[in-house]
């Protein structure tokens, strides 16, 4: 799937139908994954209850005493306090790409689509996205090293984005950048800046720079 296959919207990216549902199917991705972890430390916490009040475990009858006799508690809170701290933990993963895709709608309500001709990934180094070159236009010459950034972690690099993308927003800040006809939206900017919440690529090799590149 090339660029030039759909035609680039006309006005903001945001207005796009395309564009605004693969946003929407994004956060409601990222809100799922929270409801899940809530629920999966509510049942936690009642199966683990019920099991202690029955009598199949004894968890609650494992005390121990606070400081100089004082307050104290038992080995069921203790195992509730840590399966909700390490739910929490998960859940904290999540809302920081609730902070990305905030940010990515700021973009794509402000700038237009651009075509991108070509989109070339870059070998990895200490940078937690991935880094990649952006080609304009055929016969141009490739942008300086950016780093996509996605909401979502451990999702696969899409390759359909090297026969051609979409790009919103500043490329010397932050922009978006998206497979023609509204994919997945990924936060991208230049590399080395500040550090956000970034999707994991595929650890397969990755190409070539580009000739004449430094």
């Amino acid at each position: 799937m090339g660029s030039a296959e759909h035609a680039v919207p006309g006005t903001v990216a945001f207005e796009d139908a395309g564009t605004r549902a693969a946003w929407i199917a994004e956060r409601r991705r990222v809100r799922i994954h929270l409801a899940c972890l809530a629920a999966a430390w509510v049942v936690f916490f009642l199966v683990l209850t019920t099991l202690d009040s029955s009598g199949v475990i004894a968890l609650s009858d494992v005390t121990w005493s606070g400081r100089r006799g004082r307050g104290g508690s038992n080995l069921l809170a203790a195992v509730n306090a840590v399966a909700l701290l390490v739910c929490g933990g998960f859940a904290c993963r999540h809302l920081i790409p609730l902070q990305t895709l905030k940010r990515v709608r700021r973009v794509l309500e402000a700038h237009p689509w651009r075509p991108v001709t070509a989109v070339q990934r870059l070998p990895r180094k200490k940078d937690t996205g991935v880094p990649v070159r952006l080609l304009l236009e055929e016969g141009g010459a490739w942008t300086r090293d950016l780093s996509t950034r996605g909401a979502r972690p451990r999702r696969q690099w899409p390759e359909a984005l090297e026969r051609g993308a979409w790009h919103a927003g500043d490329l010397e800040g932050t922009g978006v950048l998206a497979l023609p006809g509204g994919g997945r939206p990924m936060e991208i900017r230049v590399r080395g800046g500040v550090i956000v919440y970034a999707a994991r690529a595929d650890r397969g090799s990755a190409p070539d720079r580009p000739r004449g590149s430094a």
